[in-house]
């Protein structure tokens, strides 16, 4: 009988604003979503990381933990869940570079709400749902 592999898997957080951890589910609402996923696929969680700040930016402390945790571990590289496209990034230019950051340190990134892939379709879809997160973003603003 051969025994079960299990996938290691990170998981990233983030809400706009402290005022949103503090007043609201977000952080742990995401989470839980990315721990069912990753149940239902057998990954193990070994980590998550948080932040509460704009999206808009690329350098944000959680972030740049998450990523020295995958570089540190690239020999194994991790599954990098997020709950939704937006919570990665709220602008496509920070998205596309957080893409090559966590490419560059091994992580591959998975949500229940979005198939990321290589082939052309896959990645169309995804610059145009990391657009709509940057339209919406301005608007909020």
């Amino acid at each position: 009988m051969s025994e079960k592999i299990h996938k290691p898997a990170v998981i990233y957080a983030r809400v706009s604003s402290k005022k949103q951890v503090k007043d609201g589910g977000g952080i742990e609402s995401q989470a839980t979503r990315c721990r069912a996923y990753a149940s239902s696929r057998e990954y193990e969680v070994v980590a998550m990381f948080t932040d509460d700040m704009t999206g808009s930016k690329e350098r944000r402390p959680g972030m740049d933990a998450m990523l020295s945790f995958l570089k540190q571990n690239k020999a194994n590289p991790h599954l990098f869940l997020i709950d939704d496209i937006s919570r990665l990034a709220r602008g496509l230019k920070a998205h596309l570079a957080l893409r090559d950051q966590l490419a560059k340190a091994g992580g591959i990134l998975e949500s229940p709400s979005v198939v990321f892939g290589d082939d052309s379709d896959s990645q169309f879809l995804e610059n145009v749902l990391a657009s709509s997160a940057q339209h919406f973003a301005q608007k909020n603003r």
